[in-house]
């Protein structure tokens, strides 16, 4: 079945379409599946949900508008009635767009667009990040901006070749959906908004991201096990390839909300460029991050403004709790553990980089097996921002404040550097120790490593 939302009473007229939108899927999918299409034009719409074996098919010159007013979002639709409690988080937003809770063989193609529409949730433009608003007598705009697409427990699920401009928090976060192909899909951000990540994977298996663009203000792609989605289980299974990152944040970040478990990562064939930082591992919240690869890529990584977390590193490993663990937290008990790493593999990378190829835990037993193999390096800076070594979010320090080093390792096992090539092109000392720092690693294992 093949039904367009203009069929049910959808209008380019700036009036919202939400209702007709819902209708259109709600037919197609009793009807046994199929495809609504959002034809040529610009519609508005408030949240809805996709439902069982619906294709949401954007056909070439359409553009889905989120809606931009707080009041758009009714209570009914908020997440944790959605999912009937399942899905209650302190920490996250309870609203989002276009959301599917529970269904099956869903879709989202086409050569179309999906507006997040952030500058109706803008209240302050800023120089190099913006603040956002929130509704009155809400929590902060932090907790009140809606994802832009949210599904949860949704197995096989297609989403390819469309594109999610201007998300005004999370742009595609997937929690429990097991078995996803995601191809083609370009996601461009107002690169000032805070918190405007690309694809946040959480409590997924078996996902597969290829042949994507991504500008982002936050993390292209982070991979998380959050703990307010604990029932779907640990995060396994995840393969990128030939994708494209350009952000003021992470490329790809492993981790920070780490409550359970993330393992088998594998990246390869892939382009970072003009980014504060490029692929980092932060093991948080208790959980384990382990066998993960990351090959065959280039990056390119510079300082941008201490507003965003990093400094510039292109290769980041750290583990450590959010809070610190002696300490109290702001209702969240899993902020005051400490995350482990193991097994991860930097490959036939080659690097230009303004910071130190970091490994870093606050003590011994938190990081092992850790290796860096055939790596060409360059150690760049234009010398805008002061050097520091970003560790955040950190219970016990956010920063160590001093020139960067090719190697900074500290309080770690197991570390190896094989066939690694580092250069300069600055001699100036306040940005770049030629030294590295190397402190408490029991089993380092050097061969064939040159700094010039």
């Amino acid at each position: 079945m093949i039904k367009s939302i203009l069929d049910f009473g959808a209008k380019s007229d700036g009036s919202n379409s939400a209702s007709s939108i819902q209708a259109c899927i709600d037919e197609v999918s009793a009807a046994g599946g199929g495809t609504v299409v959002i034809p040529a034009g610009e519609f508005i719409a408030g949240p809805f949900l996709i439902k069982n074996k619906v294709n949401l098919y954007l056909e070439e010159g359409s553009t889905l508008k989120a809606a931009g007013n707080y009041e758009d979002y009714p209570e009914e639709l908020m997440i944790d009635k959605i999912t009937n409690g399942e899905v209650n988080e302190f920490v996250l937003p309870r609203r989002a767009w276009i959301m599917a809770y529970q269904a099956k063989s869903i879709k989202i193609t086409g050569p179309g667009t999906l507006d997040g529409n952030a500058e109706s949730f803008i209240d302050k433009h800023g120089d190099v990040i913006h603040s956002m608003k929130a509704p009155v007598g809400g929590r902060s705009q932090y907790l009140e901006r809606p994802f832009t697409i949210f599904l949860i427990d949704c197995p096989s699920v297609v989403l390819r070749d469309f594109t999610i401009s201007n998300p005004a928090f999370w742009a595609l976060r997937l929690s429990g959906c097991d078995n996803l192909n995601i191809f083609g899909i370009k996601i461009m951000t107002d690169m000032k908004v805070p918190n405007a990540d690309g694809i946040d994977i959480d409590r997924c298996e078996n996902v597969v991201i290829s042949n994507c663009h991504f500008e982002t203000a936050d993390d292209c792609i982070s991979i998380k096990s959050c703990s307010g989605t604990e029932i779907y289980g640990d995060t396994k299974n995840i393969k990128v390839e030939k994708c494209f990152f350009r952000t003021a944040s992470g490329a790809i970040t492993l981790g920070t909300e780490s409550a359970g478990d993330i393992e088998d990562f594998y990246l390869s064939d892939c382009v970072v460029k003009d980014s504060h930082r490029g692929f980092a591992v932060r093991a948080r919240e208790g959980g384990v991050i382990k066998n993960v690869i990351f090959k065959d890529s280039t990056l390119e990584t510079h300082a941008y403004s201490p507003d965003w977390w990093g400094h510039g590193e292109a290769l980041h490993v750290t583990a450590a709790s959010w809070d610190h663990p002696e300490g109290t937290t702001d209702g969240n008990p899993e902020r005051l553990l400490e995350g482990t790493v193991e097994n991860i593999t930097f490959e036939n990378l080659k690097v230009t980089t303004e910071g130190a190829i970091l490994v870093w835990s606050p003590r011994k037993g938190l990081i092992k097996d850790v290796e860096f193999k055939n790596l060409e390096v360059i150690m760049a800076s234009d010398e805008k921002w002061d050097p520091r070594i970003d560790l955040r979010p950190n219970g016990y320090q956010d920063f160590i404040k001093e020139p960067h080093q090719p190697l900074t390792f500290i309080n770690a096992t197991d570390i190896r550097v094989n066939n690694v090539q580092i250069g300069f092109n600055s001699n100036n000392p306040k940005i770049f120790n030629r030294n590295s720092r190397i402190e408490n690693i029991e089993d380092y294992q050097e061969s064939n490593l040159k700094i010039n």
